[in-house]
């Protein structure tokens, strides 16, 4: 039988035909019999130039997604015939990139829960991160109330803030914020280094004033900030009184909040840009307490941190009691 007497048909195939937001490897392959012209189209796009576009009659196309903020549906048809005005065989496949089952925040990841009542005591542990400096920036881990729902519009946080310059991690600052109304003030007399177990705390004490405090269970130095009085350090040894004084607190007040938040944070310098995210691998945040009589962490809670172009660059896990992690998937 000749070759012109075949009857055409398509075959297309696309592994895998759904994929989650972490991303990974695609492959679409494509096959025919007694085609001579065929055409292959995405709806929506999927690649440059034309669309349809004019392929060999076997053929395959790869990508590798990375991890996504955004999900997306795309439909795929091959088309094929003897020549170009022949009758087409066609066939069509569909492909799912799922979205993120969390919320995406520009700067955020990890849990707030916002339960719409005052919370006046959150906690939670973790160790600062060995960074991998292959790339330059910075990233913050910080434990605070307010940050999703503060009664007085103020975040009230302490954590630790790391960053590489030059392929090394360079500096790892301990810290408090009142955030809009006082900026990130530094416990400088509070070595932290990587591999540190911290305890992160905010709390109200029964006088109505306020506390952060910042715990290096591996050194034994505490930084703290009373509202209305000072801030500095102070030792395990001599908890009562301070190691070094730092600061002055007299002015400054909160008015409480209803959030719990513990969060990995990418920072922003003083002009409001964005610093570059750091590789942090993946930090664990565990211990997690709360002033509620009641609660847990849910998905609901979870938050990632995106970008506009629909990358994913940091992801909470699912909660685990009342712990969980973030893992650098930029």
């Amino acid at each position: 039988m000749g070759s012109s007497s075949r009857r055409t048909s398509a075959h297309l195939s696309v592994s895998p035909s759904n994929m989650t937001y972490q991303g990974g490897h695609f492959l679409l392959r494509w096959s025919t019999t007694g085609a001579t012209y065929c055409t292959l189209s995405a709806s929506p796009r999927f690649w440059r130039g034309p669309n349809p576009a004019r392929v060999y009659c076997h053929g395959k196309l790869s990508a590798t997604f990375p991890a996504v903020a955004l999900g997306g549906k795309w439909k795929f048809t091959l088309k094929a015939s003897k020549g170009k005005r022949g009758k087409a065989a066609s066939v069509r496949r569909t492909f799912t990139l799922h979205a993120p089952p969390f919320k995406i925040s520009s700067n955020w990841a990890g849990y707030a829960i916002s339960p719409g009542t005052p919370i006046t005591e959150v906690s939670g542990r973790f160790t600062v991160p060995r960074l991998n400096c292959k790339n330059s920036g910075t990233e913050a881990m910080w434990v605070g109330i307010g940050g999703a729902g503060a009664g007085t519009g103020d975040l009230l946080q302490t954590g630790v803030e790391s960053t590489c310059s030059g392929g090394v991690q360079v500096v790892d600052p301990a810290w408090w914020e009142e955030f809009p109304e006082y900026h990130a003030m530094n416990f400088n007399s509070m070595s932290v280094s990587p591999g540190d177990q911290i305890q992160a705390s905010v709390y109200q004490a029964n006088d109505s004033s306020w506390y952060t405090r910042l715990d290096d269970l591996t050194t034994g130095v505490s930084g703290l900030m009373h509202t209305g009085d000072a801030w500095g350090t102070v030792l395990d040894s001599a908890p009562t009184t301070w190691h070094q004084q730092e600061g002055d607190a007299s002015t400054v007040a909160y008015g409480g909040g209803s959030s719990a938040d513990w969060i990995i944070e990418d920072p922003q310098y003083d002009n409001g840009t964005q610093a570059p995210l750091v590789h942090f691998g993946t930090v664990a945040f565990a211990n997690l307490t709360t002033s509620l009589p009641s609660w847990s962490l849910t998905p609901d809670d979870a938050i990632g941190l995106g970008a506009n172009n629909g990358l994913l660059f940091a992801a909470p896990s699912a909660p685990a009691g009342n712990a969980f992690s973030v893992t650098y998937t930029g």
